[in-house]
């Protein structure tokens, strides 16, 4: 009698400590960790670096040396347009800068032009995009080329207008899918082209 008691004991412990390891303990689920707000943010960070992996990646970007704008407008407008370049593209890189004001046949003045490369491959579709990205930024639609940008298999063109703490500016903006970079010119204010309608 006292074998089978201290047996039937003996298993009911065994039994018992099973059963309650198999069980949810304090802590097992995601949100006992994290917030809701941490675990979402998790989630999206996951979702974004799947997206990252999966657009191809413009080979120019990857050679290409960044260089630290030179002008006080360059570097103003590179603050404006690089966050939007990053937002859209993954990254972005002024790959050159002109150094003096270029007079055109027609009298335009662009006064300075860059030139980004991105790390997203570029292509047709990326223009439209690009011109509401930089609308919803801030900058100004342009009568210079049209409200719209016009887009073709090499790329995209634009006119927007952009104003910051120091100055206003007129903008071309050039997507080039065939040289894979994107050129940003800045023409002296007052021009005709700037008041069509």
């Amino acid at each position: 009698m006292n074998k089978r008691f201290i047996f039937a004991v003996a298993a009911f412990g065994i039994i018992t400590t099973v059963c309650l390891g198999c069980g949810k303990k304090a802590g097992d689920e995601p949100t006992k960790y994290r917030s809701q707000e941490g675990l979402a943010k998790m989630t999206q960070q996951q979702s974004d670096m799947m997206k990252m992996s999966s657009v191809a990646k413009n080979p120019r970007f990857l050679v290409a040396s960044s260089l630290a704008p030179a002008s006080s407008e360059v570097k103003d407008l590179d603050a404006a347009i690089r966050p939007v370049l990053k937002n859209i593209f993954g990254n972005a890189k002024i790959v050159s800068e002109s150094k003096t004001p270029e007079t055109q046949r027609d009298g335009e003045v662009v006064e300075n032009r860059f030139i980004y490369v991105v790390n997203k491959v570029l292509v047709r579709q990326d223009g439209k995009a690009l011109h509401t990205a930089l609308h919803a930024a801030g900058f100004g639609l342009s009568p210079r080329l049209g409200s719209e940008p016009t887009t073709w298999t090499g790329g995209a063109i634009m006119s927007l207008f952009k104003s910051t703490s120091a100055r206003s500016y007129s903008l071309v903006i050039n997507m080039d899918t065939k040289k894979q970079q994107i050129v940003v010119e800045s023409y002296r204010l007052g021009s005709k082209y700037d008041r069509l309608m």
